[in-house]
């Protein structure tokens, strides 16, 4: 379980080629491919500090509390004992997006790791929760058994689909904030910098896919590693940590085999 290949980026632009898209007006004066490959570099050389931060092993954690917490028979007294949800409210998919600032806040080393960990919690279950519920429904919609929906994600096939989004959103966010800060350094006119971050957005929806085509290389691991490991209990944050180095090597991977492309 979890050495399952799934191919190179089958789905997305390789990385080289969103950046070369990327404003033209000034990457003609300057070497695109080399912003790629230090981006990437950047993103690799963080990989192999991600899973022993804090605050990465606190937020994902936070999505196996929430997991495991709809395997049981009264999940939302099981978040309330973890101080994550009140009872006293009724659930909703927005307490557990909020429950992320909440949960072990105090664990971190940088506010910058807290951040990006964070916001891919939230993200993950945001996107998470509208790829379950039924078609026609919204965020909004009054009618949705929102526990019913949770309950998909307490499983392994539902759970690698969390952790997938998870892993893919982190990821996402330092391409972005690498590329940008990679341009900073190549890109000396502040009139092209600034059209170059705009130009970024523009792409966004490349960089995302590209993320999550990335993170894909995780996915049956996740399931894997899910049903052994969260069965009567949250494993240990050992555990959890070596589950995170063995993913966060695995997108490395990734990444390495398209620089080199």
């Amino acid at each position: 379980m979890g050495h399952k290949r799934y191919g190179y980026l089958p789905k997305s632009k390789i990385w080289r080629d969103i950046v070369d898209s990327l404003g033209g007006f000034a990457l003609g004066k300057i070497d695109a491919v080399s912003i790629a490959q230090k981006t990437l570099q950047n993103v690799q050389k963080r990989y192999s500090n991600l899973e022993n931060d804090p605050s990465i092993n606190a937020s994902f954690e936070y999505l196996v509390e929430v997991a495991y917490a709809f395997k049981q028979e009264q999940p939302l007294k099981y978040l309330s004992e973890k101080n994550i949800l009140s009872e006293k409210e009724a659930f909703s998919f927005f307490q557990l997006v909020k429950g992320v600032n909440n949960y072990k806040n105090n664990e971190l080393v940088s506010h910058e790791y807290q951040t990006f960990a964070r916001q891919a919690a939230v993200d993950a279950i945001n996107n998470w929760y509208k790829q379950n519920i039924d078609k026609g429904q919204t965020l909004f919609s009054n009618d949705i058994d929102q526990e019913a929906v949770f309950r998909k994600a307490s499983n392994g096939s539902g759970f690698c689909e969390l952790s997938r989004l998870y892993f893919s959103k982190l990821t996402e966010r330092y391409l972005k904030y690498f590329l940008e800060r990679e341009a900073a350094i190549k890109i000396s006119n502040i009139s092209d910098r600034n059209r170059f971050s705009k130009e970024i957005e523009k792409e966004i929806d490349h960089i995302s896919k590209h993320a999550f085509e990335t993170a894909k290389i995780t996915q049956s691991f996740s399931a894997g590693w899910y049903n052994n490991h969260v069965k009567d209990s949250i494993p240990e944050r050992g555990e959890i940590r070596h589950f995170l180095n063995t993913s966060f090597g695995k997108m490395k991977g990734e990444l390495l085999r398209e620089e080199a492309k």
